[in-house]
């Protein structure tokens, strides 16, 4: 199962499951993903609440640092054991927002999605740190023609 499915492709068989949700979304557990087949930006799809649709792309260690770490409670809701080894299965994807800049596509580092394709989970892992954006520059708007 691959973690990025075309746009018709979504389905149940493809789901992820969030067991804790997302923040303003708690009650939406399974999420599909659209792909349009370039770029780096996928749309999270809630599969359980229509109206909750995310833009994601991968966390950029080059841009960010380290990528967040995961507490025992976060890996036991991915499914991964809690061995003192690194998770190299987990992809990690930032939320962006289009809409709260005019000139700029920003990013929450709050608030990062975790993905373990192997067991098709997911969580958004909060992160209390007030030095981490909430509204990050991710790229600019492209302006319009």
């Amino acid at each position: 199962m691959g973690l990025v499915m075309e746009k018709d492709e979504v389905a149940e068989q493809h789901e992820f499951i969030f067991p804790q949700g997302l923040a303003g979304f708690g009650d939406a557990h399974r999420f599909g993903f659209i792909y349009e087949g370039k770029g780096d930006m996928i749309c999270m799809q809630s599969l359980d609440t229509p109206e909750a649709a995310f833009i994601l792309t991968p966390w950029d260690e080059q841009r960010l640092g380290a990528k967040p770490e995961l507490n025992t409670e976060q890996m036991n809701c991915l499914h991964l054991s809690d061995d003192g080894k690194p998770h190299d299965s987990i992809m990690w994807m930032l939320v962006l927002n289009p809409f709260a800049d005019q000139t700029w596509v920003t990013a929450n580092l709050r608030a990062p999605i975790a993905l373990h394709a192997g067991a098709g989970r997911g969580i958004q892992c909060i992160r209390h740190d007030a030095s981490l954006e909430l509204r990050y520059r991710w790229v600019e708007q492209s302006s319009a023609a």
